[in-house]
């Protein structure tokens, strides 16, 4: 995991400085082993790295940049999403919430954080963490979370 660490530290630092490229850094780091050090499924693994990348770069202030690993984080929770079944709902779950985090404060896509929140709420109705995330993220774009959902 400390590899992994070093490896996504020393690329926010190599893109922020401009000595790499985004495209460059992403297709780097999806190519190696376990990017997350989490040794979980690859698209998940490589989201969560991309997520940390993204994250380093943001508080950079390099926000360009941290839009090209968001992109890429999105479309790597997607495919987790598709492909966790509703009765594993906590994973799901996960996945969507994240997904909502990175729509709704990288990518100016509110309505589909929303909708990604809500579906994690009616996986999971009664997870505190989920029902507070919609709170913060309402209280970001209010005009887009004005109903609550339905569990």
């Amino acid at each position: 995991m400390t590899a992994a660490l070093q490896l996504r530290r020393d690329m926010a630092i190599r893109v922020a400085t401009g000595t790499e490229n985004p495209a460059a850094a992403l297709t780097r780091l999806r190519t190696q082993a376990s990017p997350s050090g989490l040794g979980i499924d690859s698209d998940a693994d490589f989201a969560f790295a991309a997520m940390d990348v993204g994250h380093r770069l943001a508080a950079a202030n390099k926000p360009a940049e941290a839009e090209s690993f968001f992109r890429e984080t999105e479309k790597s929770l997607t495919t987790m999403i598709q492909k966790t079944p509703d009765n594993a709902a906590r994973d799901k779950a996960q996945y969507l919430s994240a997904r909502a985090n990175i729509r709704a404060r990288y990518l100016s896509e509110a309505v589909a954080a929303k909708t990604d929140i809500d579906e994690a709420i009616r996986l999971r109705p009664d997870d505190a963490y989920l029902k507070q995330l919609r709170v913060v993220l309402a209280s970001e774009r209010a005009e887009f979370f004005k109903a609550t959902p339905r569990s």
